[in-house]
């Protein structure tokens, strides 16, 4: 079934479709409040289910969405990057999260960078866009790095937001 999702690998990392031993590095990073914060704090395992269900099936449902990200060094899953698109959204997110013991190594930067180039070589996708809370601001640099460009900001299931439209080279997007 994996065969008709993509990989991507970059010099330390392996972006791939979720898997079920996935869940209890995922559950367990959920569940962390810190690690959370600037999503709104940790949730329970039912909730962390629901989600992993949501980024797992989206790959069904749109032809894309999140690949888990795996330290290709030691084979343990590092966070996920990829297009994050449910229903309350028009448009995808570039989103990227990389658990506490991967932090630091710039896997942010080089996961979300391999899923971008992934996405910009899908003939007519927009550029997508990416969000952060405004105390985030290790996920702002990361979206600084991949060239995004600030726009207007907005309140995303009622927290205050930094909106950043990616570029795509040879494509005039606009910023929102």
């Amino acid at each position: 079934m994996t065969d008709a999702f993509p990989s991507l690998e970059t010099d330390r990392l392996l972006l791939r479709i979720w898997s079920l031993d996935d869940f209890e590095p995922y559950a367990a990073f959920v569940a962390d409040d810190e690690a959370n914060k600037f999503r709104g704090g940790a949730v329970s395992r039912d909730v962390a289910w629901s989600n992993f269900e949501a980024l797992a099936g989206q790959w069904m449902l749109r032809g894309y969405g999140t690949f888990a990200v795996e330290e290709l060094e030691t084979g343990l899953l590092a966070g996920w990057a990829g297009l994050w698109h449910p229903a309350r959204l028009e448009e995808p997110e570039l989103c990227w999260s990389i658990f506490p013991a991967f932090a630091g190594q710039g896997y942010a930067a080089e996961a979300a960078g391999a899923a971008l180039v992934w996405w910009t070589q899908i003939e007519d996708q927009p550029a997508p866009f990416s969000m952060t809370h405004p105390d985030n601001k290790a996920s702002q640099r990361v979206a600084e790095k991949l060239g995004a460009l600030r726009g207007e900001d907005f309140v995303f299931d009622g927290r205050p937001s930094f909106f950043y439209r990616h570029q795509i080279a040879g494509r005039e997007e606009m910023v929102h």
